[in-house]
């Protein structure tokens, strides 16, 4: 649990507004700043954040987007992380964890009347029960309520829960810019992806999240909950 030091995360997240703000990414960030004032008002010496108001704008024609005369697109960031008051390395030390993520469409910045959207969900399922669907421990799915752009030849599934690790704000900054943002027309994502500040932070946070996950693939590592019949169930 030590690599969940309260300071060090906090430490980590002002690097990531740091960055953010000095790259001039377009967007409403206002969020980390909640995030920061939570963890640290927080009475427990643990990590727990609940994010929102966090925004990338993107202003030109998203490539590989349909419909395609949309010149405009937000990207939104949701995300619920909590630790468990335990000190024990054998279980999974979140105790609440969601993630959120919504891209919208847009004719133009100054024309967002209609939107076109698309989102993906990437939470754990706690329950060990005998499902009619498969169920990973941590999964992502594509789909959710708001889809008001549907092609008429399209066929609308329950989409699959495909076996994802957790991310953070840090992770899930880091998969929004290497899926959604075009490295030609923004500069920033490479520049982003050398800065010496950014690389740590982000090991830190593969370091928290990542590393008793991909664990839980070996046979014979002895974990809880990160074990290869929950994480992988359809190829178990």
């Amino acid at each position: 649990m030590e690599i969940w030091n309260r300071i060090s995360y906090i430490k980590d997240v002002k690097f990531l507004l740091e960055i953010i703000s000095e790259n001039n990414i377009l967007g409403d960030f206002t969020g980390l700043n909640n995030v920061i004032e939570s963890i640290e008002n927080n009475q427990v010496d643990l990590v727990d954040y609940r994010l929102d108001n966090f925004s990338i704008y993107l202003k030109g024609a998203i490539a590989g987007a349909k419909p395609n005369e949309m010149h405009y697109c937000k990207i939104d960031l949701e995300n619920r992380l909590a630790l468990k008051d335990s000190l024990n390395d054998k279980i999974d030390p979140l105790f609440k964890y969601t993630l959120d993520l919504k891209i919208s469409l847009f004719k133009s910045e100054q024309d967002q009347t209609k939107e076109y959207c698309c989102t993906w969900h990437l939470d754990k399922e706690e329950r060990e029960l005998d499902f009619s669907y498969v169920h990973p421990y941590y999964h992502i799915q594509f789909g959710g309520k708001k889809h008001e752009f549907l092609d008429s030849d399209m066929a609308i599934l329950s989409s699959p829960r495909i076996p994802h690790p957790p991310m953070d704000i840090i992770l899930a900054f880091h998969f929004v810019i290497n899926n959604f943002i075009d490295r030609k027309k923004h500069n920033y994502v490479d520049k982003i992806l050398i800065d010496a500040r950014y690389l740590r932070i982000l090991n830190n946070s593969k370091k928290r999240l990542w590393e008793s996950y991909f664990n839980g693939f070996a046979l014979d590592y002895n974990h809880d909950d990160y074990k290869l019949i929950r994480l992988f169930p359809l190829y178990n």
